[in-house]
Order: C-alpha cells, then structure tokens, then sequence
C-alpha cells in the first residue's frame, strides 16, 4: 500500500472558497490544484491514500479540504491547520475535529522565531487532547525551533509529533545535524522524507535533496519516515508518477524499510487499513 503523507489541493474558484493567507512568505497560488486533478493522478502513480494537508493559504477556512476529502473519504485524511495566532488552540483543534479532520494536526511555526511559548501554559490543553486522542501533530517549522519541539516529546511523550517542511534552504545547510540529532533521541518524533523539487537545485532524482533526507533517515530509521510528494508544488518539476518513484528508489531502503516509509509508518500514525 502506497501513502502519500503531505499533499495540497485547491480550488480553481477563489470566489467560493476565498484566499486567506497565514503566512507573509508563501502567497495565493498562480495556479490550479483541484481534488479532480490528484484523484487522476494518484490513479496513474497507483498511490492508494493520501493526506491532504491544509494549505495556509485558506487559512482557518478549511472549506475546500473538507469537502475534497468527502469527494474520496476511503482514500482522503486530512489535516487540519490551528493558526498560531488563535487565543483558543484547543477548542480550534476540537471543531476541527466535529468537522471530520481529526485524525492528524498541522502547525506553522516556520518564519516565526521563538516559539517556546509552544511549551508552556497557553498550548498545554491542546497538546495535552491531542495526546489523549492519539492525534499526531506536525511541525511547518525552522530547524532551530527544534529544542523546542523536543521538549514537547517529553512532556507528552505519547504524542507523535512529526516534522514536515523545514524552509527552502534545508538541503543546502551544514549545521543541519545536531538539530537533527536532538530530535531523533525522542522516540516519538517523526519525519516526513518530502520530495521538495521546487527547491532543488540539481536535476531529478535532485541529489541535494537526498542527501539531506539520506542523513535524515539514518537517524530516524524507516520506521520514523514516511514520504510525502510535496503535491502539486512538487509536480510542476517532474509528473506525479516519478515523485512516487523517487521515495520507492530512495538509496538505502531494503524491501522491509521502503514498506514502511511508502506506507506503512503513515498509515500506524493515521490509523490507516486497506
């Protein structure tokens, strides 16, 4: 079974469902991405589920997501986005969970500096239901923000916590590693192996990228690992079906590892079954 743990979709009609933007950084698309298009996609690639990770460019209005994953709800999970700003996480992240995306939460701390307030008093009653709901929480987010999501392992050490995007400029970076080191001591933090294309520099099968991702797995091991395509961004460089081909061909994974990362870690963290 093939799982495709990060992906976007939007809509080609900003007028029902309007742009609203979190991040300064990261502006409405110029171009389309609708739920149709991934479901063709994902049948010529022959991926079996995917997680459909809010953009930040709708912002709190999760409209489009949640009506794409109704379009495939065997196939579809999708993530929610709690915006940093809210006074209320908690109760953000419950109607989001009322609204069917309660399997998995994503948060953006990318571009935002300090963010240990993460740790303290005012996000305690939203980890503190993740954990109790088994809810995985993922990190939009810069490498130094990492001490900071190891002390939230350990405070809630039954709460998977994963890293997805970290910037552009990752892959060129050197003092990437101890970074690294820190967060693969916590048992339950867990790495997305994102197939990020359009920040490459090199040509496919994008060597600076695997290089990164290849010191990443081997702290983490595949059982910590899942590939996500970076959908659509990613398929504007190369067609879906050579993304996917780029996680199964990843150096390094035997038969039992690649199982894992093209599927089976996701599918234990999002309660997946054929």
């Amino acid at each position: 079974m093939i799982v495709d743990s990060h992906l976007h979709v939007w809509s080609s009609d900003p007028q029902v469902y309007p742009w609203q933007p979190l991040l300064a950084h990261v502006p409405p698309p110029t171009y389309t991405a609708p739920v149709e298009r991934l479901i063709a996609d994902m049948a010529r690639a022959k991926v079996d589920k995917a997680i459909l990770v809010q953009p930040s460019v709708y912002g709190r209005d999760h409209s489009y997501l949640i009506d794409s994953v109704k379009t495939a709800p065997d196939r579809f999970i999708g993530v929610g986005l709690v915006d940093l700003r809210s006074a209320t996480p908690r109760e953000d992240f419950l109607d989001l969970v009322g609204k069917g995306l309660g399997r998995g939460l994503r948060l953006n701390t990318i571009q935002r500096g300090d963010v240990t307030r993460l740790a303290g008093p005012d996000y305690r009653g939203l980890f503190d239901t993740a954990e109790d709901m088994r809810v995985s929480v993922a990190f939009q987010m810069d490498i130094e923000q990492a001490p900071v999501i190891a002390r939230l392992a350990e405070q809630h050490r039954a709460l998977p916590l994963i890293v997805d995007y970290l910037g552009p400029e990752i892959h060129a970076r050197n003092d990437a590693a101890p970074y690294l080191d820190l967060l693969a001591a916590h048992p339950n933090i867990y790495f997305k192996l994102l197939c990020t294309a359009e920040d490459t520099k090199t040509a496919y099968p994008f060597p600076d990228v695997v290089a990164f991702y290849r010191a990443v797995l081997a702290r983490f091991g595949a059982e910590r690992l899942m590939y996500g395509s970076d959908y659509p961004g990613a398929a504007n460089i190369c067609a879906y079906e050579k993304l996917i081909q780029w996680g199964e061909d990843f150096p390094g994974l035997g038969a039992a590892d690649k199982a894992l990362v093209m599927g089976g870690t996701a599918a234990r963290l999002f309660g997946i079954s054929r």
